[in-house]
């Protein structure tokens, strides 16, 4: 396609709006996502190396969702305080009970779980849903349920429970 203006670039795929919502960062997780879904990676195979390759807080985030696997992403774009507007990982680890990783005091932190986040939809530990929502994948379930949750208490203290 050639455009009619040469001097100017082509619209961008993204409008102001969607980035308002996290919309690209958001489609990068799913894209990640409908990857694995694609090209399934063999767990047996990896499943001894994600012990070693996710971080931290990639594991806090499987056990905290390893009862009910629901999990979306969440940004307050009305908060005055900046770090307050990050993305941040939201996981329902019990029916009505949501855990939301973010810390407006410690945003390197709240930025390493959503790191976290995309190194599960990497390896295909988490299936995508619609827009924001989110869950774990099968062998999400099952890699989660095989941790020591007890491993991870420490980690899971710096999410905050959220009514909503």
């Amino acid at each position: 396609m050639l455009f009619r203006n040469l001097n100017n670039p082509p619209p961008s795929a993204t409008s102001w709006e969607d980035l308002a919502f996290g919309a690209p960062t958001i489609m990068g997780f799913a894209e990640l996502c409908r990857q694995r879904i694609a090209s399934p990676l063999n767990h047996a195979d990896v499943e001894f190396d994600l012990n070693h390759e996710l971080t931290l807080e990639a594991k806090t985030i499987l056990a905290a969702a390893a009862n009910r696997g629901t999990i979306d992403i969440r940004a307050n774009k009305d908060s005055f305080n900046s770090a307050e507007r990050f993305l941040a990982v939201c996981v329902e680890s019990e029916l009505e009970k949501r855990l939301l990783f973010l810390q407006k005091e410690n945003p390197e932190q709240t930025v390493k779980f959503l790191e976290g986040f995309r190194q599960l939809c990497q390896h295909g530990l988490i299936l995508h849903h619609l827009q924001r929502d989110f869950s774990l994948s099968a062998f999400g379930f099952e890699f989660a349920q095989s941790l020591n949750h007890d491993d991870y208490a420490s980690s899971l203290k710096f999410a905050s429970e959220i009514d909503h």
